[in-house]
């Protein structure tokens, strides 16, 4: 088969999976309709199997990746970080408690490999799938391969469902007493640095912080605009990626390159190397995501429907250890924090499927359990924030260093 002809064919499989998402407003995910359509057309000998290594896709798809797991870390907001300590220590904790429990537990009724991989594809989504194919598919471990892949999209069926049930318990309790709504009805700051946060009685409270106009100071790293160009930007990610890779093999591959690559990200933007969000910037964001979207297409290749079937016990197994985990970490935590159980047994399970249906559930749920537009405000700006930070911290953050270990120790 021709290149174009194979790299054609991805563009259809892409940019179909993501029209069914937009007509079914992401009820299937993108992500989801391109799985089915993959393994429908291989399994019915529609797609032919040397479809997506003749596209020539793979390897540069993988060093785009690298690209954009730096690139990745430049979004992180580090004052917003700070501002939502209490949903990072919920967040971390539900992560440990259900990769322990995984790991310790799951290896007793399923093959401990699937065990595993599905302990870090719990804790995260597509970034650690990535790792642990550029890690694993050449060594040939094809089923392995193909069950966290199925995992990856599954899991999102079997989080957000238990996710949406436990906000929309907290948004009654929420919405119950007039005060919060007083305290929360007002417009989010345009200013995010200006909101802080306290937790008392099990909520938190905003208050404005007083505004000062200061001229933004040039950090160390920081280049001239006039020098600081597309070119000289995709220098300096380039520079940072292989430098992760580097240190990657200084450690003998005991810390995975990507999670190298995202702390250099973040060190870039302190430092004033890159700017924040740095992928939008480069106007090169679309080609990148969907080289990405496309490695992971490759693992389907392989996967027999008996596969399939036998993946579907090991799917079930991870995923109730892992979500009772995070319901038990997030119960206990939420005393210590001063938080809402319920709340923080729902920020600890946006590990199951990140950004950006953090983002869409929480819509849902503030336009289903508000009378008002008033007790919709109060509602998105007291979830918002820590919905879009718990995906964050999870499935960018904790997944990936999760991912690095199980790598390390047990392949």
């Amino acid at each position: 088969m021709k290149a174009i002809y194979a790299l054609t064919i991805v563009f259809f499989i892409y940019a179909i999976g993501d029209l069914i998402a937009q007509l079914t407003k992401a009820k299937l995910p993108s992500a989801v309709a391109r799985s089915i359509m993959i393994l429908g057309g291989l399994w019915l000998g529609i797609l032919p199997e040397e479809t997506f290594s003749a596209s020539t896709i793979g390897g540069f798809g993988m060093m785009a990746v690298t690209i954009m797991i730096t690139m990745l870390g430049t979004t992180i907001d580090t004052p917003e970080l700070k501002r939502q300590f209490k949903t990072i220590i919920v967040c971390l904790c539900g992560v440990f408690l259900s990769t322990v429990v995984i790991c310790l537990v799951a290896p007793l009724i399923i093959n401990p490999q699937y065990a595993y991989v599905g302990s870090a594809v719990y804790a995260g989504g597509s970034a650690v799938i990535l790792m642990m194919t550029a890690a694993l598919k050449p060594l040939g471990l094809v089923e392995v391969v193909g069950f966290f892949t199925i995992l990856g999209t599954a899991q999102g069926f079997f989080g957000q469902p238990v996710c949406s049930y436990f906000l929309r318990k907290f948004a009654k309790d929420f919405l119950a007493d007039p005060k919060n709504i007083d305290e929360w009805a007002g417009d989010a700051p345009k200013d995010k640095d200006a909101l802080i946060e306290e937790f008392p009685e099990g909520y938190e409270t905003p208050k404005r912080a007083p505004q000062v106009a200061q001229s933004p100071k040039r950090k160390p790293l920081e280049l001239p605009e006039k020098i600081n160009r597309i070119p000289m930007i995709l220098l300096k990610v380039g520079l940072l990626s292989s430098l992760a890779a580097f240190g990657a093999d200084l450690t003998g591959g005991k810390i995975h390159a990507f999670v190298i690559s995202i702390i250099l990200g973040w060190i870039a933007v302190e430092t004033g190397f890159l700017k924040k969000g740095t992928l939008n910037q480069i106007e090169s964001s679309g080609i990148i995501t969907f080289l990405a979207a496309c490695v992971l297409f490759g693992n389907y290749v392989g996967i027999t429907p008996q596969m399939f079937l036998g993946y579907l016990v090991p799917i079930v197994v991870v995923m109730v250890l892992g979500m009772a985990a995070t319901a038990v970490a997030g119960f206990v935590v939420s005393k210590f924090v001063k938080m809402p159980a319920g709340l923080a047994i729902a920020l600890g399970l946006t590990c199951t499927f990140g950004f950006p249906n953090t983002m869409i559930l929480t819509n849902d749920v503030c336009d289903a359990m508000a009378s008002d537009e008033r007790e919709r405000k109060a509602l998105y700006n007291v979830l918002m924030p820590k919905m879009l930070v718990a995906g964050f911290v999870t499935v960018t953050m904790a997944s990936m260093f999760v991912g690095s270990f199980v790598l390390a120790t047990f392949f």
